[in-house]
This record gives C-alpha cells, structure tokens and sequence, in this order.
C-alpha cells in the first residue's frame, strides 16, 4: 500500500511501547499516538512474568531492566490471620525460560524504559501529547492501525466491536505506599490473597519501597486508606499514600479483534481483554498481543505473502487471553470461597515440571512441545535471528526448508530439532 507508514500505534502504554518498540526492531515505519506526554505517574500494573522479561530481553532492555524488577516469591492465600491455606505454586521448577517465574515492577518506571527505547529507531515516529487523528486519517496514513487505547478505546467504539460481559464485576479501593524503611514493618515477603470474611484483600510485595494492597468494597462505603493499613503495622510515620484509588474490576472480552476497511485495524492490550487482577495477567496478556501481532505484521509486509496470516493473531490470542481472563476470575472467586469455608480449597492437577508453564501453549494442532515457549538456556535469544530458526540437538542437523540451524541440545526437549517461530513458539517438532 502506498502509505508513509506500516503502521500506525495508538496509545503508548506498556502495550503499545512494546509494540513500537517491536515494529522499530523490525524495520517497519511506524507512527505512534500518545495523549499523554509522560508516563502516567501512578502505578497501576506491577506484576510481569519470565515470557514478558524475555520479550524486553529481545528487545535490548535487560541490562536497565534488571534494576526495574525485583523476583516474587509467589503467591497464596491465607486466611484472617495471615496463616497460610493453598498456594498455586506448590513445586520448585527450572527457570526455563531464562528468567524467573514472577517479578514485581513500578509501572512508570518501565514504561519510561520503553518510551526511551524508541529514540533508537529513526523510522519510528513517536507524537506526544496530542490526541490521535480520526480512524479515516490514520487508515490514510498507515497500512495498518493498532487500537492500544485503552478500556474504553474510541477506536473499538468507532468500530462498533461489542465487549462481552464474562460476569464479573467487584468494586475494590488500591492502595500503593512507598515504606521509609523497607524493613519495618515487618510485612510478608510473598503476594497474599486475604481471606477475611470481614473484608477481602490482597498484599503486593512490590519492587523497591513499594508495597500495595486491594481491598473489597461493601457497597458504596468511602474508608480511610490508613484505617485499612493500620492492622498491617502500616501508618504515616513509616509511609507515605502514594495512591487510594476505587476501582470496577471487570472481566470483558472484545467480541472480534480485526475490523476497518480491508481487515486492516486490530485490537490490542485493554482495548480487546479486560480481567480482574488476581493473577496478574492484565498487562502481560497485552505484551503477548504486541509480540504476536508484530512478528505477523512484519513477515507480510516483508514477505508479500498477504495478509491471511494476520488471521491468525486473533485466533491464536483471543482463546488464550480468555482463559487468562477466566483464571483470574477464578482466582477472584477463590477469595471468595475460602473465606467463607478455610476446607473448601481448590484441588489442581498434579503439576508436571518439565512441560508446565504458567500460561497454556497455543494450540497449534500437534502435540508437546508444539505451542510451547522455546526454553533458553545460557541466554540462547541472543544467538538467534528475529526470524524463524531450527534449534538442534546436534550439529548433524539439516534443516529441510533452508533456514538456519542453531545448535543448543538443552532447548529441544529431548527431540531432534525444533521449528521456532519469531516470537519464539515451537511451530513444529522432528523426532530423534
């Protein structure tokens, strides 16, 4: 298409920093729309997991990322006293992805990274402050739009996609505090999902001095953000309120995700799934959109092999960002649960840790470890091209469609080689 852009990027939350920051490594000339000329200042997500610190690896972050994220403990839920009930994570496993499993973030902190990210690609141009142009305009302009603008996103509306209501719907208050001392008062070092059947709760150990905490809300009920803190040793003289904010948490789902002219506009982040935040899901459910959508983009854009393939990112995202959403519901709803009954606890499948992953694979019609995250051992994304690769078991490997081999035994789950796609998904297997 004769355009002055590929692609056009509106919003420049983490979703759609990550994605600029994508179609820059690309090569792809990309404009991007942000009303809001600095990071919003408060923190609002702050959970990522080992694929998103992989995916800001790949990008070139991981030197300034390492000082933006401290590792979790995990999570569990404990009941009134603080004594623990379950846990999701009940076994050790190996960080297979070259990352630990769970960090804990500052939001604003990342997001600058990324914005300062962008300053390295001449063919991305970045508008700040400013309001994006019509949809008509930006279809003028680029040859395809990325709607990352948010829950409420005037591109879905302008679009007429319905969000689809998963019946869940809680008011809760967040309430975020820096500590003067990290270490007093002494509070717990793991997520905690409170199972108080006064008032249920979640505690955040975040990065640095950071801590937060989620209260429900019992109808329209305004409380003191420090009498919620107060039975956690939490007060004015050893933090300060950085935040008290009420929120609807809500589960929705886009009903479709590709719309306009041509097929030619996606969805992406909160503008296509919203969910509750008890797995801390949200923002890197949306990194995943980012990630699986640029590679697409990318490869018809180079490739001209049309645009069937960008088919596929709502196929393969949308049933995995709604499990998401329905595993954080579910998580929500075991708060629930416990509190009213401490025995009444959930009883998951007996883990395998070889083949778990905190997220389920894409379902790409064969079996493990087709729609599994290529593991990586000794930093192995930095030897490989941003394209479709074979990883080997053995250097004796021919690769029967011409592409390159890269020999690393330990990715290949014991099969002889394995088609890696560019967002590092295994896309096919050969047996030993």
């Amino acid at each position: 298409m004769s355009t002055p852009y590929d692609v056009a990027i509106v919003g420049m939350g983490p979703t759609g920093a990550t994605l600029a920051n994508l179609c820059g490594e690309a090569g792809l000339r990309t404009v991007v729309y942000e009303r809001d000329p600095a990071p919003y200042s408060q923190p609002r997500a702050c959970h990522l997991d080992a694929e998103i610190a992989r995916v800001f690896q790949q990008l070139g972050f991981e030197r300034e990322l390492r000082d933006l994220i401290t590792v979790s403990a995990g999570m569990e839920y404990v009941d009134a006293d603080g004594v623990s009930l379950f846990s999701f994570e009940g076994f050790e496993r190996e960080p297979l992805l070259g990352w630990h499993e769970d960090y804990v973030f500052v939001q604003p902190q990342i997001e600058a990274m990324l914005r300062r990210g962008l300053d390295r690609y001449p063919h991305v141009t970045v508008h700040l402050g400013v309001p994006a142009p019509p949809l008509d305009a930006l279809l003028a302009d680029a040859s395809y739009v990325v709607a990352c603008d948010g829950a409420t996103s005037p591109i879905r509306e302008a679009l007429g996609i319905r969000m689809l209501d998963l019946q869940y719907h809680e008011p809760w208050l967040v309430v975020d505090v820096t500590l003067h001392d990290t270490s007093v008062p002494s509070l717990p070092p793991i997520i905690q999902q409170v199972c108080d059947p006064q008032r249920l709760a979640t505690f955040v150990p975040s990065h640095a001095e950071y801590r937060r905490w989620e209260f429900l809300l019992h109808g329209d009920e305004h409380p003191d953000p420090w009498a919620l803190l107060a039975p956690w040793g939490v007060t004015p003289s050893n933090a300060d309120l950085v935040r008290a904010a009420r929120y609807r948490f809500h589960a929705l789902l886009a009903e479709r995700w590709r719309g306009g002219p041509d097929g030619r506009v996606f969805l992406a982040g909160d503008a296509a799934h919203m969910m509750p935040p008890f797995m801390g899901q949200g923002m890197c459910s949306g990194i995943r959109d980012a990630v699986n959508l640029a590679w697409k983009i990318s490869e018809v854009w180079n490739t001209g092999r049309g645009d069937a393939l960008l088919d596929t990112y709502e196929s393969e995202r949308r049933p995995h960002a709604e499990a998401v959403v329905h595993m954080s519901i579910e998580a929500g709803r075991t708060l629930a649960r416990l509190a009213a009954d401490p025995a009444d606890l959930p009883t998951p499948d007996s883990p395998d840790p070889l083949r778990w992953s905190r997220l389920p694979g894409l379902d790409l019609g064969d079996e493990f470890p087709v729609g599994h995250l290529l593991p990586q051992p000794d930093r192995l994304d930095d030897h490989l091209p941003p394209d479709w690769v074979w990883v080997a078991a053995d250097q004796w490997f021919d690769a029967p469609d011409g592409r390159m081999v890269v020999v690393e035994p330990r990715a290949t789950y014991g099969h002889r080689a394995v088609l890696v796609r560019p967002d590092r998904y295994i896309a096919s297997c050969i047996r030993a």
